[in-house]
């Protein structure tokens, strides 16, 4: 139960934000056509759930409250079954205690919870700093990896290494919950949180299986030594490749089901499609159009500069950086002349 139930909390919300990430990135790739206005994509803790029928349930963060669910139930299992009340032999009488694993696990679910908590202050509108989400959930992940750092303490050496492993893991979702939340418009932040997310509740389950399989027989203990070392080693980089495959599938199936909505396209236009010439206005006019919400960086190139029957010179500077998608279009008209 200690490795159930922590293994399916995340392994069921990562695939969520598996399909939730491909499907803003999908919408945030395109345009229409009108505007040549496309949306960033912008990273997120939460997603709205838009599969629901009621309009009032898709304006909420279902997930969120979901999760605080989940984290309750999970607080209340640990509480359950970690109070004993035995009989001491040295005190002579029965005293209650409470298992200390137990403990760390209700720890480790209030750390997530309070990370729940305030994604629903945040949506509620309430004055609290910018990107407070992300940070509560870089800590819940710090306070994870805290607890079972200091989980590997008098046990074999194929239950620490087990452990060793779900410690780096969690290190790893740490890092790429600190790249998303400086690089918000980067989905590979994203893609990076949920694969890290995906591979602690697949290596939850796997650890179960390792440590407390469920039959007797001598033939499925591992045994402390180099081999059983190198094979759970190899296992766990396998189960990540499995995982990051699975993404790649699932992002697809999703961009292919959205493409197939869309039919052919016609309201949409790609977001990095700014070959296309249009008719202006003739009345002089100077446009700067920047996104505030996207990083600034020196890491521009000139696109174009072509006069056209309008003796209009155009400027188009792209930024170069994935992690912004930033746009910014200067429009000058001015009078045309080849004469020094």
């Amino acid at each position: 139960m200690g490795h159930i139930l922590p293994g399916t909390f995340f392994a069921i919300f990562a695939i969520w934000w598996g399909f939730c990430v491909a499907a803003r990135y999908f919408h945030s790739r395109h345009s229409t056509k009108k505007s040549r206005k496309p949306n960033l994509y912008r990273a997120a803790t939460t997603f709205p759930c838009h599969c629901c029928p009621s309009a009032s349930l898709r304006q909420i963060p279902l997930e969120s409250y979901i999760k605080l669910i989940c984290v309750s139930i999970g607080i209340l299992g640990e509480a359950v079954t970690g109070l004993k009340h035995d009989y001491d032999e040295t005190l002579k009488r029965r005293t209650w205690t409470f298992i200390e694993v137990n403990a760390q696990h209700i720890t480790m679910f209030f750390s997530f919870g309070l990370a729940s908590f305030i994604e629903i202050l945040v949506h509620g509108k309430y004055a609290l700093p910018i990107g407070i989400e992300f940070i509560a959930n870089i800590l819940a992940f710090g306070v994870e990896g805290f607890l079972f750092h200091f989980h590997l303490h008098g046990r074999d050496e194929v239950d620490i290494h087990v452990h060793t492993l779900l410690v780096y893991n969690i290190g790893f979702c740490i890092i790429a919950s600190m790249w998303e939340f400086n690089r918000p418009n980067q989905i590979l932040a994203t893609y990076a949180r949920t694969a890290g997310t995906l591979l602690q509740g697949a290596w939850f389950y796997a650890a179960g299986f390792i440590l407390y399989f469920p039959s007797d027989d001598p033939y499925w203990r591992w045994l402390p030594g180099h081999k059983s070392i190198l094979l759970i080693t190899v296992m766990f980089i396998w189960l990540a490749l499995v995982i990051c495959v699975f993404l790649f599938i699932q992002s697809a199936i999703v961009w292919s089901i959205l493409k197939r909505r869309y039919g052919d396209m016609e309201d949409y236009t790609a977001l990095n499609n700014h070959e296309e010439e249009e008719e202006e206005d003739d009345d002089d006019q100077v446009f700067v159009e920047s996104r505030a919400k996207s990083r600034t960086s020196n890491n521009h190139q000139l696109r174009s500069m072509k006069p056209s029957n309008g003796q209009t010179t155009t400027v188009q500077m792209h930024h170069q950086d994935d992690d912004s998608d930033s746009q910014i279009e200067f429009d000058q008209r001015q009078p045309y002349s080849s004469k020094i």
